[in-house]
């Protein structure tokens, strides 16, 4: 048995919201015991809460505020899904932009084992709408 569809996008918003609104709690609490995440692809995976913690805290530290903002649909299946979003640090008063994508399985009770993001900082710029 996988997920619910509703589980899994109910989860993607409540990890943007989690990020967004700096509540280390409910990010790290969105992960299962043993979940990973490789941010951005190519890097080394991080495991479990303690690490991905740390990856929230280190990223944090880099931008006044960052936004994550889906900007299209979750896509579901079996279990996994991806979608698109934007990264929106604020860094010296300028908000910028990075489009990302990502990729997430799920265990049974709905709670994050893998996240993948697939991006690239080189492509950062100021945001349009700012």
């Amino acid at each position: 048995m996988t997920a619910d569809a509703t589980v899994i996008r109910s989860a993607v918003d409540a990890y943007c919201a989690a990020f967004t609104n700096a509540d280390r709690a409910a990010y790290v609490g969105l992960f299962a015991e043993g979940g990973w995440i490789e941010d951005p692809v190519g890097t080394q995976r991080l495991v479990g809460r303690d690490a991905i913690g740390g990856f929230f805290d280190q990223s944090r530290s880099l931008a006044e505020s960052i936004e994550l903002r889906r900007t299209g649909p979750v896509r579901v299946a079996a279990g996994e899904c991806a979608f698109p979003m934007q990264a929106r640090p604020e860094i010296g008063g300028t908000t910028f932009a990075v489009d990302i994508i990502d990729v997430m399985t799920f265990d049974d009770a709905g709670q994050i084992t893998t996240m993948r993001a697939f991006w690239d900082a080189a492509e950062m710029h100021p945001a349009a709408d700012a």
